[in-house]
């Protein structure tokens, strides 16, 4: 099983070489997002303090989970949302992951409404990290998808090359009007809806 999953990960990155560590992304908002949030490999505060709650053992993929984690802190530290609002089955690290990235969003779990808080004596939307785990048949990715707070929301799916079902879902997310910018990690898709980004589609060698 080990060997198995090393080669499969080993394999996956040969296939994806040529799309590491931002090479040939014209974008400066695409490469600084590569650079300082999807290689960035600097150790953040709470690094340390997480990985001792939430301990990893370094054989059959655990540095690849840890290295994921890590991602998913750095997202939510980058996004800064005021709101993650979580679809479906993340694991309970993933989430500590996440709501350690950015200690003051509420964190919301299964959340199919709109959530509004009040701000001059009106209603604002909220910036949101959205995160579609799993569980979340991908039949209903798009209609997750289509529905951000705000142009500054973000959206991760889990999985979106898990099955050849999940890996259309995806396509069709890409193909969406609000899906502005997309990221493909092979282990995690992104979705940005700001529509001041040229639209564009990027594979990543995560």
């Amino acid at each position: 099983m080990y060997d198995t999953r090393m080669l499969c990960r080993q394999w996956i990155w040969l296939k994806r070489f040529r799309h590491r560590r931002g090479y040939g992304v014209h974008s400066p908002f695409a490469f600084d997002f590569l650079t300082y949030v999807v290689y960035e490999r600097g150790e953040y505060y709470a690094y340390r303090e997480l990985k001792k709650r939430y301990p990893v053992v370094c054989l059959c993929g655990g540095l690849h989970r840890l290295k994921c984690r890590k991602f998913l802190f750095r997202l939510s530290n980058y996004v800064h949302p005021s709101l993650i609002r979580i679809y479906g089955h993340v694991k309970e690290a993933e989430t500590a992951y996440l709501a350690a990235g950015c200690r003051s969003a509420a964190v919301c779990q299964d959340l199919f409404w709109k959530v509004r808080v009040r701000e001059n004596g009106g209603f604002v939307r909220q910036k949101e990290l959205m995160v579609v785990g799993r569980g979340i048949a991908p039949r209903h990715w798009t209609a997750v998808v289509s529905r951000p707070s705000t142009r500054c929301s973000v959206c991760l799916l889990f999985g979106i090359r898990a099955s050849k079902a999940a890996l259309r879902a995806w396509n069709d997310v890409k193909r969406l009007p609000e899906a502005v910018v997309t990221f493909d990690l092979y282990d995690y898709g992104l979705v940005f809806y700001d529509r001041s980004k040229q639209r564009q589609d990027y594979i990543v060698n995560f």
